[in-house]
């Protein structure tokens, strides 16, 4: 039950952090880049002091978390090109078989890959954490991701308002 509902988490944050990525997106590759790393530090710092980590502690999570969301977002980017290139195919007025089987299993197996590397970083937090810690780090992760898109969808908002009242 318990590790049902520590999965169920996971892909909560897997769906907001792939809703995020597509969020934040901007024009400039180098500018997407820059906003993830700054995102990541963003969560780094909070979880810090949401979690009252230790010195001993702040020095072995930081590099794992650093390292999984690394590798994450080079999956993201692998599944984006999958799902563009799946798109183009899905277009095709006679998609081949063959390439729509061999995109969806290419898809499926890095969706996978995010998932080993969620388990992995809640294998490592167990380690490194309290019980009292990890209860708090999974309501940090939920809320941490919930909170930042209805940021950045406040943000495209007043965006798109401010365009208007250009144009008029």
């Amino acid at each position: 039950m318990k590790t049902r509902y520590i999965l169920s988490i996971l892909l909560c944050l897997l769906l907001l952090s792939s809703i995020l990525s597509a969020a934040i997106q901007d024009d400039q590759p180098q500018n997407r880049r820059r906003t993830r790393e700054n995102m990541r530090t963003l969560w780094l710092l909070r979880m810090t002091r949401v979690l009252e980590l230790t010195e001993e502690q702040t020095a072995k999570v930081f590099p794992i978390v650093s390292r999984i969301e690394k590798e994450k977002s080079e999956i993201y980017k692998q599944i984006g090109k999958q799902v563009r290139e799946l798109r183009l195919i899905l277009r095709e007025e006679e998609p081949d078989q063959d390439d729509l089987k061999n995109k969806i299993n290419k898809i499926k197996e890095l969706r996978n890959l995010i998932k080993k590397k969620d388990e992995e970083l809640e294998a490592r937090m167990e380690e490194n954490l309290t019980l009292i810690q990890r209860a708090k780090y999974l309501m940090f992760a939920a809320n941490f991701y919930r909170d930042l898109r209805d940021n950045l969808d406040r943000a495209r908002i007043q965006r798109e308002r401010q365009r208007q009242k250009i144009k008029k």
